[in-house]
């Protein structure tokens, strides 16, 4: 099977040294206000905080070929006349090496051809909102060179939806080259437009020639993969200072000796103001700045891999952990379902997705999960509803309430626990975040209208309404809006455990025996006839009498969630349920390649006799491997003190244990970053194929279930609580954990089947 990269364990690295992968492979560049996605082809898009209305490059996704544009360097050998780029794409001429390297939050390019060797590694620093394009050029031949670089980028129209008006908005804008500055200016004046920033592109060496038109770039009859100007050597110096097509095109000659290496670098940046602009172009006019700025980059990421630090004996779980998995979480969080090769961009932030997305970060990054998780209730009604989506970035903070999920305020329990047991730190529950409508109330009065709008809104059995749907999207296609939800239920009983401790500490005793006495009510009906089938629990009790999930269906027989979700809650502890569950899950739901979240899949919605809605057999949540359901499995198991069938199940979602099952090509997505879902056994041949990939949930569930369940380690009150349940393949663990301060190496060993336990200080922060 054809391998397209690897991993570089060393330098926490995936290197891909074939341009030709299945798909786009990424990565993530940005400093959580510019943001940024790279190819292996260096095809990309670069955004400001938002990618709806602040999107400064373009991208294509449906032309072919794909993955077009991006942040492009074109080499010009004058010896040759020939025209490459060291990242192949888009002139797609032949390499004599290649080379892409993806790390947390750096991409690197290296290609050679003809005794050139050209390097360019791509980055955002922390501290400044700039995209740098550091090159090095190599003479490897013993005769002296003279090579034209030149990089590309096209700006796009800011908002996404602008630019179906093009033929207005671009007398709107403008593009100018200034060589006092030494830099192309976007001037961006388009009317009503919520955000109008000073857009630039330098260099710091003085340019030989330009374009700030993309057309005149590309000539009458070229294109990226053909730019007639810099072919033939010539520039035409374009302006389009009454708009049009801007790129950012900046030509400079190198001329090398035998053996010799010159050095410079690009800048694509963005500011308040033009003033604001200069400044920034001035700092990093030398490469001496893009040295300090990638230092400052590599301590963040230093910093963030002192957190938990795992050894297991498994390559494929101690990269995830340590590296991989971090960085995915990252991403999530300050992306959400946002933008990628896969999603437009055009969705905004998401409540329940956003306030999951945090769960891992209150350990990796405490202080951004307590922003994040007040952002999210700064969007919640006074009548503790949440809602479906909403762009705090927008003048006017705009919100999408529909479609209506009836599970988004049973998260924020869940990740404002970890976050105070982490951080120990009970007064963030009583800090004061507005409503959506305007007053305020504390995170802890948030977190009970939250569950109170869940609890108030009951069906018949006295479970929760379905609303559109539950945490499940693909539950939408029933469309009985009046039907209850078993999943939610038990999530019920789950954030009540979480709820009333918190509300005793806080001396709210009402609050935490309502919360106790809510946990009871609920159980009592889960394990009632109503949604316990026998052997697994029901997912859904239809408002017309029947049940969806149970043995008597001919399809959607078992979903994976509720019986998960019974073990997490301890609503399955009644009788050894959960247990019974959870192999009946197994029983019917396993595959090689994971856990399907539901079997048999729909051929007909909501009978097989009618015709079928929806996704088809195999995909999405009808019948495919759902990577963030199974994180729940991973969890149960080892609730259940299962190991190794909890290991079992997490190892088949690592995508690189994925990537090698079948092979990268027919895995199809990046081996180093987890996805939504994988096809199901319907799918024929296309089983075990990855879906769409980085912006998903299974990133932060999967990190909580790798570190806090079966390695164990979970934040509590006064400290850290080691409860390891670890399979027969790990020998001895040890764990590097960082809490409170404190840097504490745990070891884990079996000792005649048990698992002993020890601890160490290794350090302490001094303040």
């Amino acid at each position: 099977m054809k391998q397209y990269g690897s991993f570089d364990d060393a330098t926490r690295s995936f290197v891909i040294t074939d341009p030709l992968t299945p798909g786009p492979w990424i990565n993530y560049l940005g400093n959580r206000r510019l943001q940024a996605f790279i190819s292996q082809q260096a095809g990309g898009l670069c955004w400001y905080k938002e990618p709806q209305t602040r999107r400064l490059t373009r991208y294509h996704w449906l032309p072919a070929p794909s993955d077009r544009p991006g942040f492009y360097l074109y080499v010009r050998d004058h010896q040759t006349g020939v025209v490459w780029n060291p990242h192949f794409a888009p002139t797609c001429a032949a390499l004599e090496r290649y080379a892409c390297r993806h790390a947390p939050g750096v991409t690197s390019f290296t290609g050679e051809r003809d005794g050139v060797r050209i390097t360019v590694r791509y980055f955002v620093p922390p501290g400044h909102d700039v995209l740098l394009w550091d090159v090095t050029a190599e003479n490897l031949t013993n005769a002296a060179r003279k090579l034209t670089l030149a990089s590309f980028t096209e700006f796009g129209l800011l908002d996404a939806a602008r630019e179906l008006w093009w033929c207005y908005l671009k007398n709107q804008v403008g593009f100018h080259f200034d060589a006092a500055e030494n830099w192309i200016r976007y001037d961006y004046h388009v009317f009503e437009a919520p955000y109008t920033p000073a857009i630039f592109m330098s260099c710091t060496e003085a340019v030989s020639g330009f374009e700030c038109s993309r057309d005149a770039f590309c000539g009458k009859g070229g294109s990226l993969e053909r730019p007639l100007g810099l072919t033939a050597g010539t520039w035409s110096n374009s302006q389009l200072p009454g708009g049009g097509h801007g790129a950012g095109v900046l030509g400079v000659e190198l001329e090398l000796a035998a053996g010799a290496t010159r050095r410079l670098g690009y800048v694509l940046g963005v500011a308040p103001d033009s003033t604001q602009a200069a400044a920034l172009r001035q700092h990093f006019s030398q490469v001496a700045a893009f040295d300090e700025a990638h230092a400052a980059l590599q301590e963040f990421w230093a910093n963030r891999a002192t957190v938990l630090q795992a050894s297991t004996g498994d390559a494929h779980a101690d990269r995830m952990i340590n590296t991989w998995n971090p960085l995915n979480c990252e991403v999530a969080l300050n992306i959400a379902r946002g933008i990628s090769t896969d999603h437009m961009g055009v969705d905004g932030l998401r409540f329940r997705d956003t306030m999951q997305d945090a769960l891992a970060m209150t350990v990796l990054d405490p202080a951004r999960a307590a922003e994040r998780v007040k952002l999210v209730l700064s969007f919640q009604g006074q009548d503790g509803s949440g809602n479906f989506a909403f762009w705090p970035d927008s003048p006017d903070r705009r919100v999408s309430l529909h479609p209506v999920r009836c599970d988004n305020t049973v998260w924020p329990v869940m990740t404002v626990d970890n976050l105070v047991k982490e951080t120990g730190d009970i007064r963030f529950l009583e800090e004061s975040v507005p409503f959506r409508e305007g007053g305020a109330a504390s995170v802890y009065e948030h977190i009970r209208r939250g569950l109170c709008y869940i609890d108030d809104r009951r069906g018949p059995h006295g479970l929760p309404l379905l609303f559109h749907a539950d945490w499940n999207d693909g539950l939408a296609i029933f469309r009985d809006e009046r039907a209850e939800s078993v999943m939610l239920g038990m999530q019920m009983v789950y954030a009540a455990k979480l709820f009333a401790p918190l509300a005793r500490r806080l001396g709210r005793t009402e609050d935490a025996a309502w919360a106790e006495a809510l946990a009871v009510r609920y159980t009592e009906v889960l394990n009632s006839d109503v949604a316990w089938d026998g052997a697994w629990y029901a997912r859904l009790l239809l408002s017309n009498g029947k049940r969806i999930g149970t043995a008597g269906r001919s399809e959607g027989r078992i979903y994976l969630e509720p019986q998960a979700w019974s073990v997490i809650s301890g609503v399955g502890d009644f009788e050894g349920r959960g247990r019974r569950a959870m192999d009946a899950a197994r029983e019917h739901l396993d595959t090689e390649c994971g856990l399907m979240i539901c079997a048999p899949p729909y051929t007909g919605i909501p009978e097989p006799t009618d015709p079928l809605t929806g996704n088809a057999p195999g995909t999405g949540e009808n019948g495919a491997i759902f990577c963030h359901a199974t994180t729940w499995a991973v969890i149960a198991e080892c609730l259940l003190g299962r190991g190794d069938q909890a290991y079992a199940y997490y190892r088949k979602m690592l995508p690189s244990v994925a990537a090698e099952r079948r092979g990268q090509d027919h895995w199809v997505r990046e081996p180093y970053a987890f996805n939504s879902t994988v096809l199901g056994p319907a799918r024929g041949d296309d089983f075990g194929a990855g879906g769409i990939g980085w912006l998903t949930g299974t990133a932060s569930w999967m990190y909580v279930a790798a570190t806090q369940y079966l390695l164990g380690i979970r934040p509590d009150w006064d400290d850290l609580q080691i409860k390891p349940c670890l399979p027969a393949a790990w020998g001895e663990v040890t764990v590097d954990r960082r809490f409170r301060g404190q840097l504490h190496r745990i070891a884990l060993r079996r000792r005649n089947g048990d698992i002993a336990v020890s601890r160490c200080l290794l350090d302490s922060d001094p303040q």
